[in-house]
């Protein structure tokens, strides 16, 4: 160890003088989930909560349980060789993760009448956000080149998907995963189309959604030095 600092101290001067080349490199990200990947998935409710709940909110007027799940289903049917069971329509046995997680004769039940070997729940919460004010900005008048300041009125609309996903196992109804994934997304326009505001918050959580499942890719750089 006690050489350590001086070999540390010769690289240093090295490095300063050799090139760097930056190289951008795929590398695997293993599937959180450990399956052979033909399994059979079953797409159960979930709990709204947040957004969803409020009566006169905007995301209130999209269905967010059913936009999601088909959302899901496609990017798993798209990318996966998993196979998506039909789940009738249940009452989940709570409201929170931890009474979901606790009841697990529900999922074995559920596992049974469905024949999925996993099934995936979880709560979602859906928000927006619009706002207005003003703000302060430069301005030069285009006939005597002159500089004001002048408040300018901005307004923005912002959405936030927040999910925390389960995934349990349909032979043993045992909670094998869960995750959390939230997204945000402000427009410079009030009033933004609230369904386009979700499926941008859906697409930018696409890879790590499909990514519980399967492998995926991920970039990243590494640094060569080079003479």
């Amino acid at each position: 160890m006690k050489g350590l600092p001086l070999v540390l101290a010769l690289l240093v001067p090295l490095a300063a003088d050799a090139g760097v080349t930056e190289v951008k490199m795929k590398l695997p990200v293993k599937a959180k989930l450990a399956i052979t990947g033909d399994e059979k998935i079953g797409i159960a409710p979930f709990i709204i909560g947040g957004g969803g709940e409020k009566r006169n909110d905007r995301a209130s007027k999209i269905d967010v349980q059913g936009e999601f799940q088909r959302y899901l289903k496609k990017q798993l049917t798209k990318s996966t060789k998993l196979h998506i069971v039909t789940v009738p329509a249940t009452h989940l046995p709570g409201q929170d993760m931890k009474a979901l997680e606790a009841n697990r004769d529900y999922w074995k039940d559920l596992g049974a009448k469905t024949g999925a070997d996993y099934l995936i729940s979880g709560i979602i919460d859906f928000d927006i956000n619009d706002k207005s004010g003003y703000r302060t900005e430069e301005y030069t008048s285009p006939a005597d080149g002159r500089t004001f300041y002048r408040q300018v009125l901005v307004e923005s609309t912002g959405f936030v998907f927040d999910i925390d996903i389960a995934i349990f196992n349909g032979d043993t109804g045992e909670k094998v995963l869960e995750d959390n994934f939230r997204d945000f997304k402000e427009f410079d326009q009030r009033n933004y189309d609230e369904l386009l505001g979700l499926f941008e918050n859906l697409r930018s959580l696409e890879t790590q959604l499909v990514g519980l499942f399967v492998p995926q890719e991920t970039s990243a750089s590494r640094y060569v030095f080079t003479e």
